[in-house]
């Protein structure tokens, strides 16, 4: 009696990819025969299925070696570690600098109280001198404005000739 590789793959409770790899491996005179691209499995097939499946190859793994999924992962384990470092790295340096624009505020801060008191101390000082001593300038405004105004020089002709 024939089968389909489906049912052969359940009853042998393995994969049907597994059934075509095994029937690739067996020699040709034991392989089935295809029929519109499918394999019909003849009793003679079947028992070298079976056989090659019972035997130690079934217990032997298609996968990559653990060897190479484990270095795989150490290797992601080791970047997860070095990025979980340089992300601490970076957080003591936010605070470290926040530390600095923090300090440089209150610096900021001081220098504007001191130039704020400088300038009402000059303005004090430049007040004191006015009430204290008057500028030169001002003593002179204040002579000129008690004079009269001198008048040019005429000649004797625009006096004598004036309408004046």
């Amino acid at each position: 009696m024939s089968k389909t590789i489906k049912q052969l793959a359940d009853e042998l409770n393995v994969s049907r990819q597994y059934i075509h790899k095994v029937i690739r491996l067996l020699p040709s005179n034991s392989q089935p025969k295809k029929v519109d691209n499918k394999y019909i499995v003849d009793t003679k097939s079947e028992k070298q299925i079976k056989k090659y499946v019972e035997t130690s190859h079934s217990t032997k793994s298609t996968r990559k070696p653990r060897k190479q999924v484990d270095t795989v992962e150490g290797l992601r384990q080791d970047r997860i570690e070095d990025l979980k470092e340089q992300n601490n790295f970076y957080r003591d340096l936010i605070k470290e600098l926040q530390k600095r624009l923090e300090n440089s505020q209150k610096l900021i801060d001081q220098e504007q109280q001191l130039h704020l008191s400088d300038q009402k101390r000059i303005e004090k000082l430049e007040q004191l001198e006015k009430q204290n001593n008057p500028t030169s300038k001002e003593t002179e405004e204040e002579t000129t404005d008690n004079q009269p105004e001198e008048q040019p020089k005429k000649g004797f002709f625009k006096r004598l000739f004036s309408s004046k």
